[in-house]
């Protein structure tokens, strides 16, 4: 082999060795930004269930204020 071949090659290996460092950190931050989004979506999730019980707590207060200004109008 002549050193350009050997050359040739040593680039081709480096070429690829840099597309696969390049892949591998493409995947980590594809997961990250995934992770990421997958938590934002969990917290969005939590503040509506907690938006709903605190809806729901009002309501219920407001039932039961409702019906306590009824019974004292019936007394």
């Amino acid at each position: 082999m002549s050193i350009l071949d050997s050359a040739k090659d040593a680039m081709k290996a480096a070429g690829d060795k840099i597309s696969d460092v390049a892949d591998a950190a493409k995947d980590k931050m594809s997961d990250a930004a995934e992770t990421a989004k997958d938590k934002m979506s969990d917290a969005a999730d939590q503040a509506k269930a907690d938006a709903n019980v605190a809806k729901a707590k009002a309501e219920q207060s407001a039932t039961d204020m409702k019906n306590k200004a009824k019974d004292q109008m019936d007394q």
